[in-house]
């Protein structure tokens, strides 16, 4: 099933998988290449205040910090200047971000996070950024710094074709229905009317889960169970397991190529494994155990109904006895000898053999 992912440079996303009745998927594609505007030869993401802007008629020494409030609201031509040619490789957009952290000037989150996180060696000064402190951005077209608005205070020109003053983010590309979930605190992508936010949950579901799937709380705020990357506000697609448990769909999918039928977390099957309890049925059933084994049982505890019993022991696999699956733990074996090992050797009457007599 698929859930409203954060805002970064991608289409609308779609969170699932490929198990029948749980989710749906839709590719993704990432953002135009970054441009070099305001980006120092150090690192790639990162603009420094005094570095020169190869599109601006000035040094940015001179940049403008003055706010210059246009006579009347910008026209539709200003406010598409420049729409698509500036931002980084996770946006589009005509505005660089000044770090109230450091300060640094960036064109997005993800680019202060890689530098200032990511490749930052000290780990005192290791920290990320809060989008919604963000107060000030600079125009890429004019490099005006100023406070956070929907266009540039001295040219008019528009920040991004949508624009969340909430959490001070702009971007050119609109056709990925984005929209700001308060309960999130952060924008989203996918259309608003395809989600609703499960508090439960703690994230945006699509509506087809709506009162259709098992709620773990914050289920979203926390690690994906294979790549530990956090899924909450991660860009990539995320999968919702029927146990009710996330993890990224490539993730998931990595596990099904490695015909890993269970959730990572709480080791319940996510998918309808009707037909391969049946061949397992089938290859019990072809795979008699050897005759000193073949009254041996096990305890065990079922990991997709949770019921424990005792189970006919098997190489191959325990079934349960509640519910049919093989998806079970074996907790004790329990050694029964068999038929033969029972009957007691033969006595020496028994045999034939008479007492020689007395002499």
């Amino acid at each position: 099933m698929d859930v409203a992912v954060d805002t970064a440079g991608q289409s609308p996303m779609q969170h699932g998988h490929s198990v029948p009745s749980h989710s749906t998927s839709a590719p993704s594609t990432q953002a135009n290449g970054a441009s070099d505007l305001g980006c120092d030869a150090s690192h790639p993401h990162r603009r420094s205040r005094s570095a020169a802007d190869p599109h601006a008629a000035r040094a940015a020494a001179n940049v403008s910090t003055s706010v210059q409030t246009p006579a009347r609201r910008p026209s539709a031509a200003q406010l598409r200047r420049g729409e698509g040619a500036y931002g980084c490789s996770h946006y589009r957009r005509r505005c660089k971000l000044v770090a109230p952290c450091c300060p640094e000037v960036f064109w997005c989150r993800h680019c202060h996070n890689q530098v200032m996180h990511d490749d930052e060696k000290d780990p005192q000064r290791r920290h990320e950024l809060d989008r919604s402190a963000v107060r000030e951005v600079i125009c890429a077209l004019c490099s005006t710094q100023q406070p956070i608005a929907p266009h540039c205070s001295a040219c008019g020109a528009g920040f991004g074709a949508y624009v969340c003053l909430k959490c001070s983010f702009f971007e050119d590309a609109d056709d990925k229905q984005q929209f700001h979930c308060d309960a999130c605190g952060i924008c989203r992508v996918g259309g608003r009317d395809r989600f609703f936010h499960c508090d439960t949950c703690g994230c945006c579901y699509d509506k087809e889960l709506q009162g259709n799937h098992v709620c773990v709380e914050n289920s979203m705020r926390q690690n994906c169970p294979v790549c530990f990357d956090f899924l909450f506000d991660s860009t990539l697609p995320t999968a919702v397991l029927s146990c009710g448990h996330t993890i990224h769909s490539r993730c998931l999918h990595e596990l099904q190529q490695a015909n890993k039928t269970s959730c990572p977390i709480c080791m319940k099957s996510y998918g309808d494994m009707t037909l391969a309890w049946l061949q397992m049925d089938r290859e019990v059933e072809r795979t008699p155990m050897p005759t000193d084994y073949a009254k041996w049982t096990a305890d065990v505890s079922c990991n997709d109904c949770h019921a424990t019993g005792n189970a006919k022991f098997h190489i191959l696999g325990q079934k349960c006895g509640a519910c049919g699956s093989y998806n079970t733990r074996r907790l004790t074996i329990n050694k029964v000898p068999p038929d033969d090992a029972l009957i007691p050797p033969p006595t020496a009457e028994a045999e034939g053999e008479v007492a020689p007599a007395a002499p």
